[in-house]
């Protein structure tokens, strides 16, 4: 774990360089909401709003991306406190008076264009370009599962011709260490496989549309912190977002809303289940569970 972090983490440090000389930037602010979000070890769906920072740029040698959101929950997902019985919880539902859990996640990719860098020309039929990509994913929650994910992949990414927009898919390696609150263990996953991608796509239907997303498919990883075998792991969200920027005088581009949609089956590795199998590693909590995320969200950006 150790020499594949850091190796990811200097060719991260090494793409941040010339941050302060990007030759074109897009940043925005925004903002999404859901009633339909789900935790483990929480049963039905939880209400959210969620406040998205995220911003791409481009250098001389490939383009650099983050994306920071922080959750806000209802008292549906409640936070991990010992001011409520059980930890905010009673059997795999928030007791009464639990106040919402809050959460970070941050995104972090650095593409690095080989075709620049080795000065030679690697498009070919629909391909564009041909990337190295490295990252990294963070989340902390302080729900009662309390994860604490810290991820980090690299691997090749090729970019595809697309008119008014991109489409880029990659494959590489990944390496996680979580956190099982529930059982109060770390855990260090081993390495699996990782494919990824993602895609921006403007289009006209009377007003400019934005056709946007990214999904991950992460492979099985060893044991979670229950001792089970972790199953492969599929995030991703995507978005339909009308350009309403005229409504409020902006230019182009500065103001999108429109519908989103999120999909996270077996989250965290952890296979998906409503009542858990065999013999009950919760204890007293016998209503946790892992549901596969379905969540219809309403999304608005303001781009700066």
């Amino acid at each position: 774990m150790k020499k594949f972090t850091s190796t990811v983490l200097g060719l991260v440090a090494l793409a941040a360089l010339p941050v302060s000389a990007a030759n074109w930037s897009d940043t925005y602010l925004g903002y999404q909401y859901s009633n339909q979000f789900r935790d483990p070890g929480l049963t039905g769906t939880q209400v959210k709003n969620r406040i998205e920072l995220s911003g791409v740029y481009g250098w001389d040698y490939g383009t650099n991306f983050f994306d920071v959101n922080m959750l806000s929950a209802t008292k549906s997902s409640p936070a991990n406190t010992s001011d409520y019985p059980n930890n905010g919880y009673s059997a795999g539902q928030p007791a009464a008076g639990a106040p919402g859990n809050t959460e970070v996640y941050v995104v972090y990719r650095s593409n690095f264009d080989l075709g620049k860098i080795f000065k030679t020309n690697l498009s070919f039929g629909p391909v564009r370009e041909v990337d190295f990509t490295v990252g990294f994913d963070f989340d902390s929650q302080d729900n009662h599962f309390a994860s604490n994910k810290k991820l980090m992949m690299a691997g090749p990414q090729v970019g595809f011709n697309v008119e008014h927009g991109f489409w880029n898919l990659g494959v590489g390696g990944c390496r996680e260490a979580n956190f099982n609150g529930v059982v109060q263990q770390e855990v260090d996953f081993k390495t699996t496989y990782m494919v990824w991608t993602a895609w921006h796509k403007t289009f006209d239907m009377g007003v400019p549309v934005t056709f946007k997303g990214w999904l991950d498919y992460i492979g099985a990883k060893g044991k979670d912190g229950f001792g089970v075998d972790t199953k492969p792991e599929t995030v991703g969200d995507m978005y339909l977002m009308f350009d309403a920027s005229s409504i409020f005088g902006r230019k182009h581009g500065a103001f999108l809303i429109g519908p989103g949609f999120e999909y996270w089956n077996n989250k965290f590795g952890g296979k998906n289940f409503t009542s858990y199998p065999g013999a009950n590693p919760f204890g007293a909590w016998q209503g946790l569970n892992n549901e596969r995320t379905t969540a219809l969200m309403l999304s608005a950006e303001f781009h700066f």
